[in-house]
């Protein structure tokens, strides 16, 4: 709920040059949403995997703002091995393959033009074999 605002508290403060000090009640700001490096992922499971005692893995969560799903998948990330790695080996490993998929395609448009001109090289041997009337070579005798 929105509660009515002064406006003469406004123009009092626009008049004094005070507006940037004061944002405008009318606009909400949109929440951004926390994101974790993979070295505080991993400093939060160490300290949750030092954990002993009933209700200190609770206090951790609190005290770091996160739900349990999230730290489920903090450790979901560490076992399936994604956590340990460097952001740029990573970063690098997705360019690598990203390079090979595209010289693969490069080499696949080649060798389709290739077959393309031995197929119509093979059709001129065929129309020049039907002119000169010669028997044709099956190429599974040879």
């Amino acid at each position: 709920m929105l509660l009515p605002t002064s406006d003469k508290h406004i123009n009092t403060a626009h008049q004094n040059g005070h507006t940037a000090n004061r944002p405008d009640p009318q606009v909400t700001q949109r929440a951004t949403r926390r994101r974790f490096s993979a070295a505080d992922k991993l400093r939060i499971l160490a300290e949750a995997d030092a954990c002993q005692q009933p209700g200190q893995l609770g206090a951790l969560l609190r005290r770091e703002g996160l739900y349990s799903s999230s730290f489920a998948s903090f450790r979901k990330q560490r076992d399936e091995g994604k956590l340990g790695k460097d952001p740029n080996q990573v970063r690098q490993q997705r360019r690598d393959k990203e390079a090979a998929r595209q010289r693969d395609a490069r080499k696949i448009a080649h060798l389709e033009a290739e077959n393309k001109k031995l197929r119509i090289l093979l059709d001129l041997q065929k129309k020049v074999a039907e002119l000169l009337s010669l028997p044709e070579e099956n190429p599974t005798d040879v």
